[in-house]
């Protein structure tokens, strides 16, 4: 079951979210605006097919997850819902979504979808949504920030010291935010996957996953380990003890609209994202043209730490997906609904206009998707790739995770840190289940 601890969090909304959903619609659905155009297209070719009338609840992404969690567990959540991959086994595990494989099966579009990233939708071998797209993750820089700083491109940097180095160049030059790497609990999910877990993964040697939240073999959190440790001196590094980065970015009222803005003004040198921004760099259902994108920003592979015998670089793949509520009244229109949004003409349109990673061969084999010469080379990246932990406990996990990067933020020492997380773990876990590397 969801953790109460998590819905404890979100629970001073719940009269808001119990009053944005209708009392009776024949079929309702909620996403956020950055999947607007994927998701309106779908609604609009339902409607006309059916003549049946959608509900669309379209939100902000702050504070989405959240509100996922909080109306599946109250009962007043839409139909269908657009979810964060990293909440599908957790969401399942509570009885909240509608297990997909017999309608899937049935729908000859379902072939297409990659064995890999429907696991990331799965739990206890049955499917409970449909991946709208990947992703890997990188590093973006602004180049005429990195021209006044003298730093060569394109830039390759090989190790966090390269990294470093030259945010304290672009600092030198006046660049108002060097690096700009994803912290505390506002951030939520980026703090964790684009920021922590890219660093975590090359931090240590790639053994025993070392580099990693969760053993995996044992199914016990890791509370303490020299990747830790290195990871949480980065942002220490960053933030505090050779301050390479204003905070108030992380604490922006929309941070996904002022950390774009900021590289749009030429105000930020270094950012820790993904793929998604090769369209979302201005506005995510209004994409840049290629010419204009290459021109103002580039973009590197995270290295790795650069301690002996640790990886070059590192990546960690996750992803939207699209499911349908365990207590919607006809779950036979819902995935219909679910179909049309995916239907390939819709589906390949908005992936190849939008610079998405295709979670489909119909899509990702098409000489329109191999043409674009982004996504051959960002889907390179998903060879070496891996996943977050996507099991029952996770969001507990990735929540200590932002609120350890929030103490950092705060100038609290690694030391502590370390120790506070760990405990943390042992409380929520038992000591059993929570492991410490040497």
């Amino acid at each position: 079951m969801l953790k109460q601890g998590f819905l404890t969090t979100v629970a001073a909304v719940s009269l808001l979210a119990a009053a944005a959903i209708p009392a009776k619609a024949e079929v309702s659905i909620m996403y956020i605006e950055a999947f607007g155009a994927l998701i309106e297209s779908g609604i609009e070719a339902f409607e006309a097919e059916t003549g049946e009338t959608v509900k669309a609840i379209k939100l902000p992404g702050q504070g989405y997850d959240q509100r996922i969690a909080l109306d599946l567990s109250a009962g007043t959540a839409a139909d269908v819902n657009l979810v964060d991959s990293f909440m599908v086994s957790e969401l399942a595990a509570a009885g909240y979504l509608h297990p997909l494989n017999e309608q899937a099966a049935a729908w000859d579009q379902y072939q297409y979808y990659m064995p890999g990233l429907l696991e990331v939708a799965s739990y206890q071998g049955n499917v409970y949504a449909l991946p709208t797209d990947t992703d890997v993750r990188m590093l973006w820089y602004d180049k005429s920030n990195f021209e006044k700083a003298g730093i060569a491109m394109p830039w390759q940097p090989k190790s966090w010291a390269d990294v470093l180095d030259a945010a304290t160049k672009l600092k030198d030059a006046g660049v108002q935010y060097p690096f700009q790497l994803p912290a505390g609990t506002k951030q939520a999910e980026a703090a964790t996957m684009q920021g922590v877990y890219m660093a975590l993964l090359g931090a240590d040697v790639p053994e025993d996953d070392r580099n990693r939240l969760l053993n995996r073999e044992t199914n016990q959190w890791i509370g303490d380990s020299p990747a830790l440790r290195r990871t949480f001196d980065l942002y220490h590094q960053v933030y505090v003890a050779q301050q390479l980065n204003p905070a108030d970015l992380n604490y922006a009222t929309d941070i996904g609209a002022a950390v774009r803005q900021a590289l749009a003004d030429d105000k930020l040198g270094i950012l820790a994202s993904g793929s998604w921004e090769d369209a979302c760099l201005w506005d995510c259902n209004n994409p840049p043209s290629r010419e204009d994108r290459d021109a103002q920003v580039g973009w590197t592979p995270w290295p790795g730490s650069g301690e002996p015998g640790t990886k070059e670089t590192t990546n960690i793949s996750g992803g939207w997906t699209i499911g349908i509520n365990a207590a919607a009244a006809d779950k036979e229109m819902a995935f219909k609904l679910v179909t049309a949004i995916f239907d390939e003409a819709n589906f390949k349109a908005w992936t190849l206009a939008n610079h998405r990673m295709a979670v489909r061969t119909d899509i990702s084999e098409s000489p329109e998707y191999t043409a674009d010469p982004f996504l051959a080379e960002a889907t390179a990246l998903a060879a070496d790739t891996t996943g977050r932990d996507t099991v029952p406990g996770y969001q507990t996990v990735s929540a200590l995770i932002q609120q350890a990067t929030s103490d950092l933020l705060d100038g609290v020492e690694v030391e502590e840190v370390v120790q506070n997380y760990h405990d943390a773990l042992v409380d929520e876990f038992g000591e059993e289940n929570v492991i410490t590397y040497e």
